[in-house]
């Protein structure tokens, strides 16, 4: 993904951009990038999503869906809290697609180009999380090959880890040409130029890079030519000034030019949380007690919430003559049956102005909507319904479109999978 959508504004459709992908109404663009270009889409429940087209030059190269469909079906296995894995994705479409929740915050490098460095306790959280995620990753078999600032997300809660969903398996086998390196030189381990193949292990040096990235605002290799700074990663030794002394060594050792020297992601995961407990009993009471390590990110975690604009409204369709008159017979019918109901016994004085008991179920409403693409009226809050629908898109459908406590189950291509997915 660009850095352009990355912290939730949308930007407007292109000529030629599609108005649906699968189930999802296409609201505008998030970004674009090597691989393709990022919709901001919502799904039929309301949900926020980011649908991911593969760029039609990849789609058509002969093996590319086959590696695409085993990525994405791998990647739909990864559960926990600082990932964001896939929702839905059809390898077989004319444009292969792949949704995923939408998370609205900035990435880790617009965070540092705007803010400034991390520092204290969220740093730690940084560092642990972000290593818990790529755990996550490595235990479904999934390897990133792509950990950089621009691929994580910083929101409210805790760092996510995005842009896996077409990444690799751990076999090596990818979705991009065999023996070509990808990636951005600073952010591969030496290996890469070796072989061109990552592993877990080539994450982790990722890793040390972006925690020492976020600590001291600059990469630990340098600045400069992709070939000068390649030679720095293959024999020089990271710049790690400015990175917490206790962080300095696990950092260092996922930097190590040996890829078997370098911890697991669990292990750094584990000695990350050691080191951020002991941070959180600097700055909260000493009997403080967390059922769960993620707890500990939420609690300290110091990163504003990202500002999620409103979608503007399209254009105006024209209407058909008898349109005005079929929206002025539904309103006087509906207000008629309206005026019924309110006077029916047991009603309560809420349920004559429009509201009822939380705890009753929800009931249709009387009033038929009118076939129109403009905002609620002056002082009514934006129907639930609206976001929805599947007519037009509206300022309503990204606005009033949120993210679920329980995310829907996984489709790929058509049919469902039981393959779990987790979240906060």
């Amino acid at each position: 993904m660009s850095e352009a959508g990355s912290s939730g504004r949308v930007q407007p459709a292109r000529a030629g951009d599609p108005s649906r992908i699968g189930p999802y109404r296409i609201i505008g663009r998030l970004g674009a990038g090597g691989m393709g270009t990022v919709h901001a889409g919502v799904a039929s429940d309301g949900t926020r999503v980011a649908v991911k087209v593969i760029h039609p030059a990849q789609a058509q190269e002969p093996d590319f869906r086959a590696r695409f469909r085993r990525e994405v079906e791998l990647s739909s296995g990864v559960t926990g809290p600082y990932v964001i894995p896939p929702l839905s994705a059809d390898a077989n479409a004319e444009h292969p697609w792949l949704a995923t929740e939408y998370v609205a915050g900035p990435t880790l490098k617009q965070q540092v180009l705007a803010r400034g460095r991390l520092a204290g306790a969220s740093l730690y959280a940084f560092a642990a999380a972000t290593a818990q995620a790529l755990a996550s990753l490595h235990a479904a078999g999934v390897v990133h090959r792509d950990v950089k600032p621009q691929n994580v997300i910083l929101t409210p809660s805790g760092p996510r880890v995005l842009d896996f969903g077409i990444a690799h398996a751990a076999d090596g086998t990818s979705a991009t040409r065999t023996g070509v390196i990808t990636g951005i030189p600073g952010w591969i381990g030496p290996e890469r130029y070796g072989t061109g193949v990552a592993g877990p292990a080539d994450d982790l040096f990722a890793w040390g890079a972006l925690v020492a990235y976020a600590a001291t605002g600059s990469t630990p290799f340098g600045t400069g030519t992709p070939d000068a700074v390649a030679i720095r990663v293959m024999s020089g030794e990271p710049d790690l000034h400015g990175v917490p002394t206790p962080l300095r060594g696990i950092v260092r050792r996922a930097l190590a030019k040996e890829p078997g020297d370098r911890p697991s992601a669990a292990d750094a995961a584990e000695e990350c949380f050691e080191l951020l407990g002991s941070q959180v009993t600097q700055v909260m009471r000493a009997d403080t007690l967390f059922t769960r390590a993620e707890d500990m990110v939420t609690a300290v975690w110091d990163v504003p919430r990202a500002d999620d604009p409103v979608w503007p409204e399209p254009a105006r369709r024209p209407r058909r003559p008898w349109a005005g008159m079929v929206v002025v017979a539904a309103a006087v019918i509906g207000g008629l049956v309206g005026g019924v109901v309110a006077l029916m016994p047991g009603r309560t004085e809420s349920g004559r102005h429009g509201t009822s008991d939380a705890s009753a179920p929800a009931s249709p409403s009387p009033r038929s909507p009118q076939p129109s693409t403009a905002g609620p009226e002056p002082g009514m809050a934006p129907k639930r319904k609206q976001a929805a629908s599947n007519g037009p898109a509206s300022a309503g459908s990204w606005a009033e479109a949120t993210v679920p406590g329980r995310r829907p189950t996984p489709t790929w291509a058509g049919h469902r999978t039981n393959s779990a997915s987790a979240g906060p």
